[in-house]
């Protein structure tokens, strides 16, 4: 299926049927989503888990957090959503272990300022992500606005405190491992002996064959295979983020799509 342009998806969740304009974003951005999600978790179960409490927040109050999104802003959309998916799986890690106090004597300066704070000291956000986060509800903000507001935020940090937060940050960078920029940055091993020219002939058939059967399915269709598939979330997961019901109604229907790919296979 050709990808949907971000304005084109966003319009969907605008007007219409929200159900439906939620299945396509599913179905455009939910590998970013769990992608991200893997690094904050290793384990697949909580890898899992956090991606639903991301899809979650993301729908929540009729996508108010997706339609934050300035189109004309510094970052894509998809540079954006990777940032917005960071900071809710570090909100559900806090919500699973416990979220730290906020100091006291940051909690004196502005809304702005705490923001600011929240982004950059504690999520560990840099400047360039900061940016279009910030611009959903402060519109007028500017990079120097954001570098005035450090100023501030360093003289009011202790010693005691900044030890604090680079404990923090430290435990954070364990947690997430590779960053998002060097995984995909990374270069892909194959391992050797590469099959020969007949092996590898048949096994492109073979992928094409199954990409053709895939793409006759329909949206909904090709959602479901990818959540339980790619995403590896449970039966119970799929039918409570698509509204099914119930694991059953899901497992039903993703056994009927099998029984028609493998007809055509």
């Amino acid at each position: 299926m050709a990808e949907q342009s971000p304005d084109c998806v966003l319009q969907k969740l605008r007007s219409g049927d929200p159900h439906e304009a939620w299945a396509e974003f599913l179905e455009e951005y939910s590998g970013l989503v769990f992608q991200v999600g893997r690094h904050f978790e290793r384990d697949l179960d909580r890898a899992s888990d956090c991606f639903q409490f991301v899809c979650e927040k993301l729908s929540e109050d009729h996508f108010r957090r997706l339609l934050r999104f300035k189109p004309l802003g510094p970052a894509s959309f998809s540079t954006w959503l990777r940032v917005v998916v960071r900071n809710l799986c570090l909100d559900w890690q806090r919500q699973e272990h416990g979220r730290h106090r906020p100091f006291r004597s940051i909690s004196r300066l502005s809304s702005f300022d705490q923001e600011v704070f929240k982004h950059v000291y504690e999520r560990g956000a840099s400047a360039a992500e900061t940016l279009p986060l910030l611009q959903s509800k402060f519109p007028a903000v500017v990079p120097e606005r954001i570098a005035e507001s450090r100023d501030r935020i360093e003289q009011q940090l202790t010693a005691d405190q900044r030890w604090r937060l680079g404990i923090r940050s430290a435990r954070r960078a364990q947690s997430v491992g590779t960053t998002v920029q060097e995984a995909e940055a990374a270069p892909v091993e194959i391992a050797d002996p590469r099959p020969d020219p007949e092996a590898l002939a048949i096994i492109g058939e073979r992928r094409g064959t199954l990409r053709r059967a895939l793409a006759r399915l329909s949206k909904s269709e090709r959602l479901l295979v990818r959540l339980r598939f790619e995403q590896e979330l449970t039966l119970e997961q799929i039918a409570r983020l698509l509204n099914l019901g119930n694991a059953q109604r899901a497992d039903r229907q993703i056994k009927m799509i099998l029984t028609r790919l493998r007809e055509e296979l």
